[in-house]
């Protein structure tokens, strides 16, 4: 009669070390966080000393453009550009472009001229891009999630505190 009772324990024991994988496999070891409601500071804070946390301000940024920091010399821009968008064909004949990927994937076009797009890349996270004044450039979200990325233009592009929510706004803007 002792062996149905060591079944019944080995059976025992296997639902409880089973329990207690089910139970601690979500865990990492750290208490629970409620999600943090991230605040989106829109106020262009160019012309005195500022530090921000670049990446973490990307990626936090849900607005298509947003000025957040512009000089006299120099300009930096957040965007997020929604799956498939686009930042349109365009050239700046007077400055230089800097743009970093922060999150997603794009690819990039750019030309001397508007009908010659002789450089084509796919880039993802922590890809940097520079566009050199007089080249003809074009960004396309070519990925499944929202493409985070930064822009510095030396000189400024936009209007100090420049804020686009949407594609459909920056179209309106430059027309």
């Amino acid at each position: 009669m002792s062996k149905p009772i060591i079944i019944k324990q080995a059976t025992f024991l296997s639902v409880l070390l089973l329990a207690a994988l089910v139970f601690f496999s979500g865990c990492n070891g750290e208490p629970e966080r409620e999600e943090e409601e991230v605040t989106v500071e829109t106020e262009d804070m160019g012309k005195q000393p500022w530090v921000l946390d670049i990446e973490e301000a990307t990626i936090a940024n849900p607005n298509y453009r947003l000025a957040r920091w512009t000089g006299e010399y120099m300009q930096m821009v957040l965007m997020s550009i929604e799956p498939g968008g686009v930042i349109d064909l365009e050239v700046h004949e007077d400055h230089d472009q800097f743009i970093r990927i922060e999150q997603g994937e794009a690819r990039i076009r750019m030309g001397k001229t508007e009908e010659d797009l002789t450089f084509d890349e796919n880039v993802t996270d922590d890809w940097a891009v520079f566009i050199p004044a007089g080249y003809w450039h074009e960004v396309r979200n070519t990925g499944n999630t929202d493409l985070k990325l930064y822009t510095i233009y030396a000189p400024p592009e936009h209007p100090s505190g420049t804020l686009h929510e949407t594609y459909e706004d920056a179209e309106g803007y430059h027309e």
